[in-house]
C-alpha cells in the first residue's frame, strides 16, 4: 500500500509539472532550442576540431619508437608532439568552459521560468534577462560543490568495485554477478544522492545561498520527497539509456562525415533536453517540497525566496 501511494504521488508530481511547463512556454521553448542550438554546436565544432589534432598526434607517437633517441628527427617529433598536445589541452578547456557556461545560464532561465510559472506570472525575455546576473554567482558556487560530491563518490564506488573484483577474480561467474549487483547498486545510490544534488541547485537560484549551505538546505527541504525525486531520475535515466542505445547503433554503422555530424548534433540536442527537463522537474519539486514542509515564502521583487534556518549541514548533503 504504501509503495502505491508513493506512485500515485509521483503521478501526481508528474501531471503538475506538465501544467507547468505549459505556461511561459514560448519562453521556455525558446531558452530550451537556443541551449540546444549552442551546445549542439559547440560539441560538433569540438569534434571535428579536436579529431585531426588527436590523429596527427597519434601518427607521431607510433613514429618515434622507428626513430633514434638521440636523432635529430625523435627531437623534433617529441617538440612538435608536446606544442601539439598544449593546443589541444587549450582548446578542449575553451569548449569545456563554453559549454559550462551556457548550461549554467540556461538553467538559471529554466529555474527561473518554471518560479515564475508556478506562480502564474508571465514574464518577459527583458525581465528574464535582467533577473539572471544575481543568482548566477551562486549556482557556480554549488555546481564546484556538487562536481566534487560526484567525483568523490565515483573515485571511492570504482575503488571497491575493483577492489571487489580481484578478490573474487578466482570465480568467474561469482566475478561477474558481484560486478553486475555492484553496479546496480552504485547506479541506485547515484541516482538516489543526486536528488540533494540537484536540487541544491535549485534552491541556487530561489534562495539567497549557494554552496555547502545550498546543499544543507536542499537535503532538508526534500524529506518525506526523496522517493518521488528518485524515481523522477530514474525514469529521466531510462529514457537517455534507451535514446543512447538506439544511437549508438546507428552510429556503429559506417556513415557519410556529414550525416555522422548529424547524429552528433542530435545526440547532444536530446542531452540539452534533458537537461532542461530535469531543471523543470527539480524546480516543480522544489515547490512541492516547500509545500510538504509548510513553508511560508517571503517575496523579493518578483522571485519567491524562502528564509533559510541556521542549523548543521553535514547531515544533509547525501
Amino acid at each position: 500500500m504504501e509503495s502505491k501511494k508513493i506512485f500515485l504521488q509521483f503521478l501526481e508530481f508528474l501531471k503538475k509539472w506538465m501544467v507547468i511547463m505549459s505556461k511561459n512556454g514560448k519562453l521556455m521553448a525558446i531558452v530550451t532550442s537556443i541551449y540546444i542550438i549552442i551546445a549542439s554546436l559547440f560539441f560538433v565544432l569540438n569534434i571535428s576540431t579536436v579529431k585531426p589534432m588527436i590523429f596527427d598526434i597519434v601518427t607521431k607517437s607510433m613514429m618515434l619508437p622507428s626513430q633514434d633517441p638521440q636523432g635529430l628527427v625523435f627531437a623534433q617529433l617529441q617538440n612538435t608532439m608536446q606544442k601539439e598536445f598544449k593546443i589541444f589541452l587549450g582548446t578542449e578547456l575553451a569548449f569545456i568552459v563554453g559549454l559550462f557556461i551556457t548550461s549554467l545560464i540556461a538553467q538559471n532561465a529554466i529555474i527561473l521560468l518554471i518560479g515564475s510559472a508556478h506562480k502564474d506570472e508571465k514574464i518577459s525575455h527583458i525581465n528574464l534577462i535582467l533577473r539572471m546576473p544575481q543568482p548566477l554567482k551562486r549556482t557556480f558556487i554549488t555546481s564546484f560543490h556538487v562536481t566534487l560530491l560526484r567525483i568523490g563518490f565515483l573515485y571511492i564506488s570504482f575503488f571497491f568495485v575493483m577492489v571487489l573484483i580481484i578478490v573474487t577474480s578466482g570465480n568467474k561467474i561469482v566475478s561477474k554477478l558481484i560486478l553486475w549487483a555492484l553496479l546496480i547498486l552504485v547506479v541506485s545510490m547515484y541516482l538516489y544522492f543526486s536528488v540533494v544534488w540537484i536540487l541544491s541547485m535549485v534552491v541556487s537560484v530561489l534562495e539567497e545561498c549557494s554552496g555547502i549551505e545550498a546543499l544543507g538546505r536542499a537535503g532538508r527541504l526534500v524529506k518525506g520527497m526523496k522517493l518521488q525525486g528518485f524515481l523522477l531520475n530514474l525514469l529521466l535515466n531510462l529514457l537517455s539509456y534507451v535514446f543512447f542505445h538506439f544511437l549508438s547503433k546507428m552510429m556503429m554503422v559506417k556513415q557519410p562525415a556529414l550525416t555522422q555530424a548529424i547524429l552528433l548534433f542530435f545526440l547532444m540536442g536530446f542531452i540539452c533536453s534533458i537537461t532542461m527537463f530535469t531543471f523543470q522537474a527539480y524546480t516543480v519539486l522544489y515547490f512541492e517540497c516547500k509545500k510538504n514542509h509548510g513553508e511560508e515564502i517571503e517575496l523579493h521583487g518578483s522571485v519567491e525566496y524562502s528564509k533559510i534556518p541556521r542549523v548543521p549541514l553535514g547531515e544533509e548533503l547525501l
